[in-house]
């Protein structure tokens, strides 16, 4: 049987002109719905029975002037509403985010008299009006009569109960008008409401459906620059970069504690939630398993068009650009070859490096060929990945040329050839970059999102000692975002994370497990801090390796849980735990922070690798060197370049390796 998925999506940059008061336009919402919409053309299992259904009659992609109110509404009434149980319903708001009056009617349900609600293009004009929460609802549910998978993604301000601030955040002000009964879309429908005593009777919709907001109710949805340079919704941006890397399906749960894991370690006080009716639902796959599974390997062929080699894979795949970080880089099989043959690189028939990375295909440059006929298909698998420099922006303030001079020779000659870093490139704007390196006051400042990330460093200590710091925070960047190529074979689901608080007092901070909070307890005048336990389960019946890193938010990167600084063996339907106390340092105590994020994030591979490989302490120097112990691995190649930047060397084994990732926030009042 057919199954379809029918979406609506909607992104507002740019609100009505005639909007009053005026709505401060945004830049990456409407690049948010590109990126989704992409995703889904290009990822749906077009092998089996899923279809993407694009109306021709009503508009399924909304933007700028197009997403009016009236648009959206009929995008939820005419075309998601025809979704039978068979079927995958997907709502995408890329927008400004904002409250309303309640009307007398519903002020008994908000204690604040607001609505949460999302703005369309034309909500601000004389007659028109945002779509509120209780709107939101009362659509859904109507989507939800024949039953469908509904999922619902909202990338704006106040996402946290169902519905981007005035800089980069996705915030407008409150509509203060008094909004009357009638303009509701449901004031009509007396099934659904009890009007007694002037007061409305909600009936609270349950709607059967997944939701997945940018933030908690009282915080900021941001926008950020990605590595493509191009501006986004920082959620959005995360999301869609990890579903590109997925190969195959990915449950709820995983996929939003992965992105909920990116998104707080780069943003302050933006945490993604993740909701469902039963939370046992959140262990079903994203789009209800319609995403496809890639092969473990891409097909390469001779482009005419291109007049170049080609991998049928690009940036919508998750090939990565190359960089001063590196090449993609590929191993070239004959068509056929088992998987066995695969991941024994010794039988290559040629070598190749990325060299453009297009949205569907990717240029390929062939570096060591044994006889390749441009006639014939060849298959490839990624041996080594690049990894990105942090894009930084060096400024001074008046006065302070000097100091700026001195950190752009010291970033030009930071790499033990002197030659320039390896690890951090300058950027000609701030817009284009992950932080700002300023010199002020005699001192260089690392300022991110208006907040210093280290120390200062004064300028008499040398501005090498600051273009260390950096290096020392990219390394960490590096380790948080890596992730395996799109073409592992293994998959989310089997290897299990669990995180359980054994001392010290629990707080859920959202649902559906995705960030876990923690408090210190006194104990008899002490200070006593949380104690921590991991357990490990591999579902799948081959032997595993794994090790699960702690990456700090002093910039530290450890292995606390277990004694085995490399991999630790990991048997079919085995599980291990680990567990360990975790303090906030003092020196943040010392400085008034009384909440301190960690990221735990969990390493898999089919082959044993050497996690010692990413430790660094917290701000201080890297270590210079460090050997190997298992060298015929890529994935060991890979993690020696993260603190080395060598260029991976020929290795004889391909590895399948995947990652997961938790946000733990330690708190001591």
């Amino acid at each position: 049987m057919a199954k379809n998925i029918y979406a609506l999506l909607v992104g507002i940059d740019n609100y009505h002109p005639e909007s009053k008061p005026s709505i401060k336009s945004l830049t990456g919402c409407i690049n948010d719905i590109k990126a989704i919409e992409a995703y889904l053309r290009d990822r749906i299992d077009k092998d089996s029975e899923w279809t993407l259904v694009e109306s021709t009659d009503i508009p399924w992609i909304l933007i700028d002037e197009q997403a009016t109110r009236q648009a959206i509404l009929n995008g939820f009434q005419q075309h998601l509403c025809k979704a039978d149980s068979d079927d995958v319903v997907l709502f995408y708001y890329a927008g400004h985010g904002s409250q309303e009056k309640v009307p007398e009617v519903f002020s008994h349900l908000e204690l604040d008299q607001y609505n949460e609600t999302l703005i369309c293009y034309d909500s601000r004009t004389a007659d028109g009006w945002d779509i509120a929460d209780k709107e939101l609802a009362y659509l859904i549910s109507q989507v939800s009569k024949n039953n469908p998978h509904t999922v619902v993604i909202l990338d704006c301000c106040h996402s946290g109960t169902g519905t981007r601030d005035v800089e980069t955040v996705r915030q407008a002000p409150s509509d203060e008008r008094q909004r009357p009964w009638n303009s509701f879309i449901f004031a009509l429908d007396s099934v659904a409401f009890d009007k007694q005593d002037n007061n409305i009777k909600f009936p609270e919709f349950k709607g059967k459906h997944i939701a997945i907001a940018a933030c908690r109710s009282n915080e900021k949805a941001q926008e950020y620059t990605g590595e493509d340079g191009q501006r986004r919704g920082a959620f959005s941006y995360f999301l869609t970069e990890t579903l590109k890397k997925t190969n195959g399906a990915i449950s709820y749960r995983d996929l939003v504690r992965n992105v909920s894991a990116l998104v707080v370690s780069q943003l302050k006080e933006q945490s993604p939630q993740v909701e469902a009716n039963n939370t046992e639902e959140l262990n079903q796959s994203f789009l209800g398993g319609a995403i496809g599974t890639r092969p473990q390997y891409f097909t390469l062929s001779h482009n005419t068009k291109h007049n170049s080699w080609v991998i049928d894979s690009g940036a919508l795949h998750g090939v990565p650009e190359s960089s001063k970080g590196g090449n993609t880089l590929l191993a070239v099989f004959p068509v056929g070859s088992s998987t066995e043959e695969l991941h024994q690189l010794n039988n290559a028939v040629a070598e190749a490096k990325v060299t453009q990375v297009l949205p569907q295909i990717s240029k390929v440059e062939i570096t060591r060929d044994s006889g390749l006929s441009q006639t014939q298909a060849y298959w490839a698998v990624i041996t080594s990945v690049p990894l990105a420099p942090l894009k930084v922006y060096i400024q001074g303030n008046t006065g302070e040329e000097t100091g700026v001079k001195l950190a752009k020779e010291a970033l030009s000659k930071a790499s033990p050839n002197r030659n320039s870093s390896l690890y951090v490139d300058a950027v000609d704007s701030p817009d284009d970059a992950y932080c700002t390196l300023l010199a002020r006051d005699g001192q260089y400042w690392i300022i991110k999102d208006n907040r210093s990330l280290v120390a200062p460093i004064p300028q008499q200590e040398g501005a090498h000692l600051a273009i260390q710091r950096l290096e020392h925070i990219a390394r960490w960047n590096n380790i948080l975002t890596l992730e395996s190529p799109a073409t592992s074979f293994i998959k989310p689901e089997q290897v299990e994370m669990s995180i359980q608080i054994i001392s010290g007092q629990e707080v859920s901070s959202s649902k559906g497990d995705l960030e876990k909070r923690v408090y210190y307890t006194n104990q008899k005048g002490e200070w006593e801090p949380p104690r921590i336990k991991v357990t490990l389960t591999n579902n799948s019946s081959r032997r595993l390796y794994c090790n699960l890193l702690e990456l700090s938010e002093s910039y530290g990167v450890y292995l606390p849980f277990f004694e085995e600084r490399s991999s630790i063996v990991l048997e079919a339907y085995q599980s291990i735990e680990g567990d360990n106390s975790f303090y906030i340092p003092d020196a943040f105590l010392e400085q008034g922070v009384t909440e301190y994020k960690e990221i735990f994030k969990l390493i898999v591979s089919t082959t044993e690798f050497d996690a010692g490989l990413l430790e660094q302490d917290g701000l201080n120097p890297p270590r210079q060197s460090r050997s190997l112990t298992q060298k015929d691995s890529t994935l060991n190649l890979l993690l020696n370049r993260v603190q080395t930047r060598e260029p991976g060397t020929s290795t004889k084994k391909l590895d399948d390796w995947m990652t997961k990732k938790i946000a733990v926030t330690i708190v001591r009042l």
